[in-house]
């Protein structure tokens, strides 16, 4: 993207040429002025790095995080480097970004950890609410660094969904649903099923009932 230079002297010479092909060929002609290039919007114009339309590019963001969540021990214990630098995602969302750190395989789901990129370059660590059923069957609700599951975000939407298998067949467990809601991943629903070896039929996560809110 080179700005074309111009030729010193070169009107001057237009302005004597002319004239003289006008008179030669006998048919009045109008000199169109060349255009002089506008520099105040050129192509190769870049924002500046702290600008809030300047997040890194994905893969960029990608190992910051990665460099970071070790230290910051996002993932509670769990990381494995390979499996995060091959599954991790990055969700761009303003002037920050969503990380979602893919800490570990287990056997039928992944481990996941989430942060927010910041403008400064840093990783914030965001924690996940969930509810666990007590020895009575009564739920509790905690916040845990990371979840096991199945997970989908959808951008637009702002949301994001966890499938957690409590055994491979998937047919207990949990489904959650988060929002983003600008600082963190809100829950916004939690629905629940237990594992029974005498069900019948297999139930769909989203046909699970309803832990929260909790419905009156």
């Amino acid at each position: 993207m080179t700005r074309p230079g111009f030729v010193a002297g070169r009107g001057d010479a237009i302005a004597v040429i002319l004239p003289l092909m006008l008179v030669a060929c006998g048919t009045p002609e109008t000199a169109v002025p060349e255009a002089i290039p506008d520099s105040s919007g050129t192509a190769d114009t870049v924002p500046e790095a702290n600008s809030a339309e300047a997040l890194p590019a994905d893969d960029v963001i990608l190992q910051t995080a990665l460099d970071q969540a070790e230290a910051l021990d996002l993932c509670d214990g769990f990381y494995q480097p390979e499996v995060a630098e091959a599954e991790s995602q990055v969700y761009p969302l303003g002037d920050r970004a969503l990380v979602e750190v893919t800490c570990a395989r287990a056997a039928y789901q992944l481990v996941y950890a989430y942060g927010v990129y910041q403008p400064d370059g840093t990783l914030q660590p965001l924690s996940l609410d969930v509810f666990y059923p007590d020895p009575t069957g009564q739920f509790e609700r905690t916040s845990e660094p990371t979840v096991g599951g199945l997970s989908t975000f959808e951008p637009e939407q702002n949301r994001l969904t966890v499938f957690s298998k409590a055994r491979g067949l998937g047919d207990c467990g949990s489904l959650a649903e988060y929002r983003w809601t600008g600082d963190e991943l809100e829950l916004e629903t939690f629905l629940y099923q237990e594992c029974d070896d005498t069900a019948e039929s297999f139930i769909e996560p989203a046909d699970y009932p309803q832990v929260y809110p909790e419905q009156r």
